[in-house]
Order: C-alpha cells, then sequence, then structure tokens
C-alpha cells in the first residue's frame, strides 16, 4: 500500500472516531418550563396529596423523595409515599429536598406515585394553591413504597459507558471499511 492511501486511511479512521465520539457522547437538550399549577390539576393527575418531605435518594436512574402525608386532595394515598421524578441531571426531575412541604399531583403507574418538577409545588404556591382544592382527607395507614431496580449505575456512568460503546463500535466499523476498500484495490 503506498504512503498517501496509509495517510489517508488514517485519516478516515481518525475522523470518523472523532465524530462518532462527539454524536454518541452528545446528550439530549433540556430545558423544562411548567404551567403554573391550579386546581383543574386533580382532573388530569391520579392523586392529590400535601405533606413534608422526609427523604430524598437516587439510586441510579431516578429520584425519589418519601413524603411524610397530611392531606388527601385526590385518590387513595397513604401516611408514606415514594414520589418517583426524574433523573437528577433532567432539568424537570423532582426538586424537593428534606423538609420541604409540598403539594404533589402524582400519577399511578404500576402502584407507584410518579411526579415531577412541574406537578410537585412548594413555598408561596403550595400555601396559596391548598386552600383552593377543599378540605382533603386524612391519609390511609401504611407507605406506599417505589421498588426500583437499577444496575446500579447513575445516568452519567450509564451515558458514559454508551459513549465509549459507540466509539469502539465506530473503530471497528472504520478498520471493517479500511479492509474493504483495500482488498478490492488489490483484486485485479
Amino acid at each position: 500500500m503506498s504512503p498517501p492511501a496509509r495517510a489517508l486511511g488514517a485519516l478516515l479512521l481518525l475522523v470518523s472516531t472523532a465524530l462518532g465520539a462527539v454524536v454518541v457522547a452528545a446528550g439530549p437538550a433540556s430545558a423544562c418550563s411548567c404551567v403554573e399549577p391550579t386546581p383543574a390539576f386533580l382532573d388530569t393527575h391520579d392523586v392529590a396529596f400535601t405533606g413534608t418531605v422526609t427523604d430524598r435518594r437516587d439510586p441510579g436512574d431516578e429520584v425519589i423523595v418519601t413524603v411524610r402525608t397530611d392531606r388527601v386532595f385526590k385518590g387513595d394515598v397513604t401516611r408514606r409515599v415514594d414520589v418517583v421524578g426524574g433523573s437528577e441531571s433532567d432539568t424537570c426531575s423532582l426538586a424537593a429536598q428534606d423538609g420541604d412541604e409540598v403539594l404533589v399531583f402524582g400519577n399511578l403507574d404500576d402502584d407507584e406515585v410518579s411526579s415531577g418538577l412541574c406537578s410537585t409545588v412548594t413555598g408561596e404556591q403550595r400555601r396559596a394553591l391548598v386552600p383552593d382544592l377543599g378540605e382533603g382527607t386524612a391519609p390511609a395507614a401504611g407507605y406506599l413504597r417505589a421498588e426500583r431496580r437499577s444496575w446500579g449505575l447513575s445516568h452519567e456512568q450509564f451515558a458514559a459507558g454508551r459513549a465509549v460503546l459507540g466509539v469502539i463500535g465506530l473503530v471497528l466499523l472504520s478498520w471493517l471499511a479500511w479492509r474493504t476498500w483495500r482488498a478490492r484495490r488489490r483484486t485485479p
């Protein structure tokens, strides 16, 4: 093989690897814009309740907050509820921290309550909205626990692994293309 052909092959391999790394490692664009919560949220959610956040954890791919429930405005809600949200890196994930008083508008999915930044209300907005929801009822006894099974990887670790595998795949694909090109050049 001539020196210019080798240089061209090496350049092709380098460029395809670099472009692959950029494409594979790029994460999705993210922005979160919320509609201000109103009592009409009761119509679009399975559960609504107030309480205090007693625990916040990130078991891998999602944030889970445990809420000690005070009042229930819709649905069957227990005294303690795990609320599942987006990942730590997601701009629309649950923002509530330990000790925050929250109003949660959530949806039930396989007996787990899910919510996000736009449907979990804190602070002054919570204090203003709660009286408009009515008196509510006391929560039922029990604990509605979220059972999350992850590979033990955070979102960032999973994304990094995906990027590495993508680059390896592109290198192998580039090598295969180069070998095919080289073999075709040699045949008379």
